[in-house]
């Protein structure tokens, strides 16, 4: 299996998860970035205003997106790369959130998607006093230039997720979270299951993100 994965990263215009305001992604291939696409969006008529304590955090506010399509509109791009691999996100269900509400905002068909979290995979890796993705990036020696930017925060995922299979030696996705005794989510549908601990770890990380290979022990 190849090294190929999408991260993705929101913003939300406010508390509702549908309120997509900005998209972040990322493409890895062979282990790679090969490509990026981001966009402002106005967010779902819904979830359309803009919630001060929002933009105390990313910056944006209703005038930043007036000239931005709608989430309707770039959907369909945004849809091809999340559906080609496997999507990666840092806190992966608050990602996944936006997608299912603010497709189901717009009258749109919400994919079933194959994803991990870095989050719950950094908790594995990395022994720090907290997993925000500015800790986490830190610790994993990822430069994040501009926290709660969109296309930054989906490439600081992306290089964690990379930074982590360098460490163990994966090769895939798939093989990084096994490394740490965790199962990839699918996201939607009968069948759909979080990203999760589903056993062992054979390894843990020191507060500077030194991974070092250790007796397995349960949880």
């Amino acid at each position: 299996m190849a090294l190929d994965f999408v991260a993705f990263d929101w913003e939300t215009a406010n508390g509702a998860r549908g309120s997509a305001c900005a998209v972040g992604l990322v493409r890895v291939r062979d282990g790679q970035v090969v490509s990026t696409w981001s966009s402002l969006l106005r967010p779902p008529a819904p979830f359309a205003g803009f919630d001060p304590a929002n933009t105390a955090v990313h910056g944006l506010c209703a005038d930043d997106v007036t000239e931005a399509p709608s989430f309707a509109e770039a959907w369909p791009t945004v849809e091809s790369w999340l559906v080609a691999d496997t999507a990666v996100a840092h806190n992966a269900r608050f990602d996944l959130d936006v997608v299912k509400d603010a497709t189901w905002a717009s009258g749109l068909h919400c994919p079933r998607l194959r994803y991990g979290c870095t989050l719950t995979l950094a908790r594995r890796h990395f022994d720090l006093p907290s997993y925000g993705l500015d800790v986490v990036a830190e610790a994993a020696g990822v430069t994040l230039e501009a926290h709660h930017d969109a296309l930054a925060d989906a490439r600081a995922a992306a290089e964690v997720l990379l930074r982590v299979c360098s460490d163990v030696g994966a090769t895939s996705v798939e093989e990084a979270f096994d490394a740490h005794g965790i199962g990839l989510g699918w996201s939607t549908g009968p069948e759909a299951v979080p990203c999760r601990v589903v056993g062992r770890s054979r390894w843990h990380g020191s507060p500077r993100g030194t991974a070092q290979h250790v007796e397995p022990t349960l949880w």
